[in-house]
């Protein structure tokens, strides 16, 4: 207010021709009413730019179209669950057109059976469901006959086989508490018995009942699964 006041003063000094006794109330009732104006300027409010008072915004319309509301309409690939150990329904089928070139692997965890293995140790494996039917046991059914629903994949060279029966199939070797094989055996014992089983079709309950888990195409994990009737 000081410099204020300073520069009203000077702005305002009267010329020194008139007389000194008439100008000043005149010069003085100036004054103040420019001093009064400069300050009533000066304490007025600047108004805020509106860039300023529109900053919220910008904020707001970030955080609706950032990167965690796409990450939520996109989410990642899960893995499959692993399924029940006695479910009565088929797995779904990733979808694809079966009568067109090799069957693909099944990516995640399979009940199913492995049917046949090549020379290569690529195997075939298929979806499985228990029925209760055929006994009080019940059994495994596989697909029906004529149903082209089937995988294929290798199996990896450090699979982990879990037996329920041991290596040999002669004792048993599977936790009580959730009717899944225990003991580690190889991959050739693993290889030896698909295809002992694939070379006797037919027989009941050859084909053994298991998880089997597909990983990037190949086949990483076979846990079989006991139960009383075998197959």
């Amino acid at each position: 207010m000081k410099n204020t006041t300073l520069r009203a003063w000077t702005r305002f000094t009267p010329p020194r021709t008139a007389p000194a006794a008439s100008r000043r109330p005149g010069a003085a009732l100036a004054l103040l009413a420019a001093v009064a104006l400069a300050s009533g300027c000066a304490a007025e409010p600047t108004p805020a730019p509106a860039a300023a008072s529109s900053a919220p915004a910008p904020a707001s319309s970030a955080s609706s179209t950032g990167a965690p509301d796409v990450a939520e309409s996109t989410p990642a690939a899960k893995p499959a669950a692993t399924p029940e150990l006695f479910g009565t329904e088929f797995q779904a089928a990733p979808e694809h057109d079966w009568s067109k070139g090799q069957p693909p692997p099944f990516e995640g965890v399979l009940r199913g059976w492995l049917t046949d293995v090549d020379d290569d140790g690529v195997a075939e494996y298929r979806p499985i469901r228990f029925a209760q039917k055929g006994g009080e046991d019940g059994h495994f059914d596989g697909p029906e006959e004529g149903d082209v629903v089937r995988y294929r994949a290798p199996i990896a060279e450090d699979v982990r086989f879990l037996a329920d029966s041991g290596c040999d199939g002669t004792t048993q070797t599977y936790d009580k508490a959730t009717n899944l094989g225990t003991e580690s055996c190889t991959r050739e014992t693993l290889i030896g018995n698909v295809k002992e089983a694939a070379s006797l079709a037919g027989v009941e309950g050859l084909y053994r009942p298991a998880l089997i888990t597909t990983e990037n195409g190949r086949i990483t994990k076979v846990v079989e699964i006991f139960w009383q009737g075998g197959g």
